[in-house]
Formats: C-alpha cells, structure tokens, sequence
C-alpha cells in the first residue's frame, strides 16, 4: 500500500514535526552560542593557592586575580580585536 503524502493529515503531521524539529535546532544553537560567550583564555598559577587570569566576555577582557577565598577584578583590558593583523 502507498501512501502519498497529499493526504492532508500526513501534510499536517510532517509540517509539525519540521516545524518542532526546526525549533529544537534553535534552540539548541542559542544554548550551544550563549555558553561559548564565557572564555577563560590564560591563566598563571602564583603558588600557595593565588593565581590571575585573563576572561573574555563576548569582546571584553579582564584580567582577574584569585585566592582561596576571593577573586578580584584587577584590570578590564583593551576589547579583543576583530579580523587579523597584517605580517
């Protein structure tokens, strides 16, 4: 038996069902895109459980300083450039 998919219920279910798949990919592309804005890019442990890093927040840098007990904004670097840089 073939079923053709003029039959209007089966046009209808296969449209909400691309129209729900369609919306899970968004989603999940927005959650995949939102997680990747928080970067830590370096860190440098100091000993005796200090350390400073460098975090990036979309273009923003800063670099940061931490112990066991506290963690301090120590300077907000330049923006991150876009594009590359002539040789």
């Amino acid at each position: 038996m073939e079923v053709l998919l003029t039959t209007p219920t089966i046009r209808g279910d296969l449209a909400r069902w691309l129209k729900a798949c369609r919306a899970r990919l968004g989603e999940l592309w927005r959650t995949q895109h939102k997680r990747r804005s928080l970067v830590i890019k370096e860190t440098a442990g100091l000993g005796e459980r200090r350390f400073v890093a460098v975090l990036q927040f979309e273009r923003q840098r800063f670099l940061i300083g931490g112990s066991a007990g506290s963690v301090t904004l120590l300077a907000h670097l330049p923006e991150e450039e876009t594009g590359e840089r002539g040789q």
